[in-house]
């Protein structure tokens, strides 16, 4: 497995650790997220002000990367997200020189949607010839 495909699979798992906090925190604090959540109501702002464990982690293992990986890993969500190729998406990357912190928070908020994005970002870079470690 190469080093992207390794730092995607761990990604993946940090999100499903995140998403089960989430769950907990919800429960916790008396929220359905089917019925979304009111700004206001005091349940919601002390839910707010919990810390997902899981995200803290997600986001230390993140800056833990060079951003030469953050932007093929951004580049391979986004050819998920869009089916652009994934060399097109690193390229607008490139151009736009995005920060670490920018590829970080980018990814971060995209967490909810990692598996199906990274799905057919992976599936997308194997049908077009793509080594996730160079390209």
């Amino acid at each position: 497995m190469t080093k992207a495909a390794q730092a995607i699979e761990r990604i993946r798992d940090l999100a499903q650790t995140a998403a089960r906090i989430d769950a907990e925190l919800d429960k916790r604090h008396g929220i359905d997220p089917k019925l979304g959540m009111d700004y206001f109501d005091p349940k919601s702002i002390a839910r707010r002000q919990e810390t997902n464990a899981g995200d803290v982690k997600l986001a230390e293992y993140l800056n833990g990367l060079d951003v030469e990986t953050l932007r093929r890993i951004e580049a391979l969500m986004y050819s998920g997200r869009n089916g652009t190729p994934a060399i097109a998406e690193r390229d607008d990357l490139r151009k736009n020189q995005p920060t670490k912190d920018d590829v970080v928070r980018t990814i971060m908020e995209k967490r909810v949607s990692f598996d199906a994005y990274f799905d057919r970002g992976l599936d997308r870079a194997k049908a077009d010839g793509i080594d996730l470690d160079t390209f």
